[in-house]
């Protein structure tokens, strides 16, 4: 195994030396001698985007941070065959740290990845914040590049018709941060990533054998589209003992295939001992217009001061155009575990599943929830539709009870609490197979 040292490549850990050759001729190198470790150490190291090869360990030692470049022309678009990049989600083809098809790759080591993040966003208006309580900060637009036309709104934003305030349009910001695709034998371990540009933390697409272990996430709650990781088609994931606080999504699993090449499953998912907070779902399986996902398992997670605890909204898109994470498929989700849960000082419903009218569902069924602890502003909801219930789903051992918004100890809680929406009591509609078992529902 070979260690590379990037000093030795010409890399300079001052915090102002542009350091992506000097890394990327470390990681060349080590790959092309068998794999070993890319070690970083003692410094400050600014990088635009990297490219992981063959195993590489990225190893940042604690004394150590990647600190991502401010300037957008230092994340070139990912131009490949290996994917259909044309249907990269919010349309955005750049990242910080990318691998394809590669094997025993890693990122380790106590250090930290640093995304300069709030160089790309700028404070919402006081009006803004009113219509959207959640977030302080929407995306920063950028200029297109010198003679080059706009391009359509159907593509410019994540939807086809997008809300007037939605912070999420596409700009020349790195949209993903870490993003493995057609890997094979994945270790993310130790290491902290924060300040994220308003982009997904780790988008593990079509990867098999892949382990998150204590792995930090530590991104602005107020940022739009801060999310943790996204685990899409892949099959053998964990994701065990990991921090992580976002804006959006903490935990993603889907079955978008649409960048592949064909179909693929989303499989064998375990996601164990974790803190999540997210001003979205803590929890998110399932999106619009997804493949197959199942036989997931999610336990022992402490979700605090969260949106949507654990969701399988399934939205539809009415319009012609369509978005830009859109799938193909009909959604089919089944045998789905949640166990020994506490949601604490929670803004919305602790348990969100829905399908849309527009939604190429074709099935939820087989989920169970047990030992479900929550203290939430809102209450549970399951909701199908009439052509497409939701079947056999099991409540066991679990406390759902609703608080005030008065009572979470937040600014965002007083934003929301301004709005004088209703508070809600449990909803299940269009539900085959309601199971309750010792599961109460009570008002504080």
């Amino acid at each position: 195994m070979k260690n590379c040292d990037v000093r030795n490549y010409g890399a300079v850990g001052d915090g102002v030396t542009m350091n992506t050759a000097a890394i990327q001729a470390a990681i060349d190198d080590c790959s092309a001698h068998g794999g070993g470790q890319v070690i970083l150490e003692e410094g400050r190291y600014l990088c635009g985007r990297i490219d992981l090869k063959d195993g590489v360990d990225l190893h940042i030692e604690r004394d150590a941070v990647l600190l991502g470049s401010t300037d957008v022309n230092d994340f070139p678009e990912i131009v490949t065959d290996f994917w259909r990049t044309e249907y990269a989600p919010r349309f955005n083809k750049r990242c910080f740290i990318y691998a394809e098809g590669c094997t025993e790759i890693a990122i380790t080591g106590r250090g930290i990845i640093d995304c300069q993040g709030r160089a790309y966003v700028e404070p919402m208006t006081e009006e803004e914040i009113e219509k959207r309580p959640s977030m302080s900060f929407k995306r920063k637009p950028f200029p297109l590049p010198e003679g080059s036309a706009p391009l359509d709104e159907s593509v410019t934003m994540v939807g086809a018709a997008p809300h007037p305030l939605d912070p999420r349009s596409t700009s020349l910001a790195p949209a993903r941060v870490v993003f493995f695709i057609g890997c094979r034998n994945v270790m993310v371990e130790d290491i902290t990533m924060q300040n994220q540009p308003a982009g997904w933390s780790y988008w593990i697409c079509d990867c098999d054998n892949v382990h998150f272990h204590r792995a930090h996430i530590f991104a602005a709650v107020d940022m739009p589209n801060n999310d943790g990781i996204h685990i899409n088609c892949c099959r053998n994931v964990t994701v065990s003992d990991c921090n992580i606080t976002c804006g959006d999504d903490c935990i993603v699993v889907r079955a978008y295939s649409a960048p592949l090449h064909e179909n693929k499953v989303c499989e064998k998912v375990a996601v164990t001992n974790c803190n999540l907070t997210s001003h979205a779902c803590a929890v998110r399986v399932g999106w619009i217009n997804d493949g197959i996902i199942r036989n997931c398992t999610f336990s022992n997670l402490n979700i605090t001061e969260s949106l949507h605890g654990l969701g399988m909204f399934l939205p539809g898109n009415p319009a012609d155009a369509r978005m830009s994470d859109e799938g193909f498929e009909a959604t089919h989700i089944e045998n789905i575990s949640f166990s020994n849960i506490t949601i604490d000082r929670h803004y919305g419903s602790p348990i969100a599943i829905s399908i849309s009218k527009d939604n190429l569902c074709d099935t939820i069924r087989n989920i169970y929830f047990s030992n479900i602890h929550s203290f939430s502003a809102k209450m549970p909801f399951v909701k199908g539709r009439p052509d497409r219930h939701v079947k056999n789903v099991y409540f066991s051992d679990c406390h759902f009870a609703q608080i005030r918004y008065e009572d979470i100890p937040t600014k965002f809680a007083a934003r929301m609490a301004k709005l004088n929406r209703p508070l809600t009591p449990p909803e299940f509609r269009c539900v085959d197979n309601l199971v309750m078992n010792n599961t109460h529902f009570a008002v504080l």
